[in-house]
């Protein structure tokens, strides 16, 4: 066998990795961690919205994306946790969802989510990224 072979039967290939997150605006930095695939399909399956064509009877699935980048940091987002109902409580909103949209600006949303999918090993260019989505 290879020496990739070799090494996954080793070790733990997909450890956790973790993360500081320094965003302008807190005096704190944001700790973030990987997920796995497994937990990544999970969340992508719940932003996913089905459609039926009656015309035609088909049926097409989209994914949110803007609610799936929110379910991501959630999922990734150690410190703070977004799903701190006591936290929820305090900016008087319910879900997680609504707690980033009330403590962060749309950018400071934009590099905390860029850290969360680096740190995921999305392998899109980061500064491609960013600047897209600042325009």
């Amino acid at each position: 066998m290879g020496k990739l072979y070799d090494f996954l039967m080793e070790g733990e290939a997909a450890a956790q990795e973790t993360a500081e997150v320094h965003i302008s605006g807190f005096p704190y930095p944001f700790l973030i961690h990987s997920i796995t695939e497994a937990e990544n399909k999970a969340i992508r399956k719940t932003c996913q919205k089905v459609s039926f064509d009656k015309r035609t009877h088909q049926k097409s699935t989209e994914l949110d994306s803007d609610l799936y980048n929110s379910r991501l940091v959630v999922a990734c987002c150690t410190e703070p946790n977004f799903k701190d109902a006591q936290l929820q409580a305090r900016y008087k909103v319910m879900g997680a969802e609504d707690l980033i949209d009330a403590l962060l600006k749309p950018g400071q949303l934009v590099d905390l989510m860029l850290a969360v999918q680096e740190l995921n090993g999305f392998s899109s260019d980061m500064d491609e990224l960013r600047d897209e989505a600042k325009n």
